[in-house]
């Protein structure tokens, strides 16, 4: 009975790897690495980016968690990293400082004498 055993158990096993998905290989283009090399960089830009104080304080103070930012970064695809990433490294340092300021008190003193809430331009 032990040969007839034997020979249950290796005619069972050859069954089961038998059904085992075959492995393939194939060869990796130049371009396709230099793909998922760039998708590395954007991704690791944008991390770099998230990780800054000036960042998590301002995601914090919009009522974003920034863990859940990190998340949500890295289940973009490769296209919307570098997207991401090209939009934060033209994006101005300083943010435009006084001139942007100068911009929006105007625009804001401007709509608020169009409405009639103010009368700062009584001559124009």
């Amino acid at each position: 009975m032990t040969a007839r055993s034997a020979v249950s158990v290796l005619a069972i096993l050859s069954l089961i790897l038998s059904l085992a998905s075959p492995v393939s290989a194939q060869l990796v283009s130049t371009s396709q690495v230099l793909a998922l090399e760039e998708g590395s960089q954007a991704q690791s830009t944008v991390n770099a980016y998230l990780a800054r104080s000036e960042v998590v304080a301002q995601l914090k103070a919009l009522g974003v968690d920034p863990e859940l930012a990190r998340l949500r970064v890295a289940a973009l695809s490769v296209a919307e990293l570098k997207a991401l990433a090209g939009r934060i490294e033209e994006a101005p340092a300083g943010g435009g400082g006084v001139i942007t300021v100068l911009g929006v008190t105007f625009l804001v003193l401007l709509i608020l004498e169009l409405v009639g809430v103010i009368d700062i331009f009584k001559k124009i």
